[in-house]
C-alpha cells in the first residue's frame, strides 16, 4: 500500500470509530432493524470511503455522513416497501391491529413525502423520525432556520390540505 492509501485507511478507521454508532443509530431509527441497519451503516461507509478524497471540509463530514444514511435508508425502505407490499393490509378490516395500523401511515407518510425534494425529506425526517429542532436541523443541513421553516410550512400545509396530521403518521 502506498504511503497516501495508508493514511487514507488511517483515516477512514477514525471515522468509523468515530462516527459508526450515530450512523447505524439513524439507520435503525429509519430501518427499523438492526441487521439492515448495520448492513446500511457498512454501505454508507463504503460510500464514505470512494467520496473521502473529494470531501473539502473535514468538518462536514457528519452533515456528510447522516444525509447519505437518510438517503440510503430511504432508498432501502423503497425497495422494501415494493418487495413487501400486502394487500391484505391495505384492503382490510378498518380496525387494524395497532402495528399493522402503524406501517400503513408510515408508508402513507412515506409515498406522500416522495413527491417532494430531496432536501425536504431531509428535513421532515430530521423533524417527525428524529425530532430534533429546526436550529438543529439547521446545524446538520446546513439551510438556513427560515428555509427550514417554510419547507415545513409548506408540507404541513400539503398535509392539511389531504386531512393527514404528520404526526400521527409517524
Amino acid at each position: 500500500m502506498s504511503e497516501s492509501q495508508t493514511s487514507s485507511c488511517c483515516e477512514l478507521s477514525n471515522l468509523y470509530r468515530r462516527y459508526a454508532s450515530v450512523v447505524h443509530s439513524r439507520c435503525a431509527s429509519i430501518l427499523k432493524s438492526e441487521d439492515e441497519a448495520w448492513d446500511a451503516t457498512q454501505e454508507v461507509f463504503m460510500k464514505l470511503s470512494r467520496s473521502l478524497p473529494s470531501i473539502k471540509s473535514k468538518n462536514a463530514i457528519f452533515s456528510w455522513l447522516m444525509s447519505v444514511s437518510t438517503n440510503h435508508c430511504i432508498s432501502q425502505l423503497r425497495k422494501r416497501r415494493l418487495e413487501e407490499f400486502n394487500e391484505a393490509i391495505h384492503f382490510s378490516n378498518p380496525a387494524l391491529p395497532p402495528q399493522e395500523k402503524r406501517f400503513v401511515m408510515k408508508e402513507l407518510f412515506e409515498r406522500f413525502m416522495m413527491p417532494w425534494d430531496k432536501k425536504v425529506r431531509e428535513v421532515l425526517f430530521y423533524t417527525y423520525i428524529d425530532g430534533y429542532k429546526q436550529h438543529e436541523i439547521a446545524k446538520l443541513t446546513g439551510l438556513g432556520e427560515s428555509t427550514i421553516r417554510k419547507y415545513l410550512t409548506r408540507f404541513r400545509r400539503a398535509c392539511g390540505e389531504a386531512k393527514v396530521n404528520p404526526r400521527e403518521v409517524i
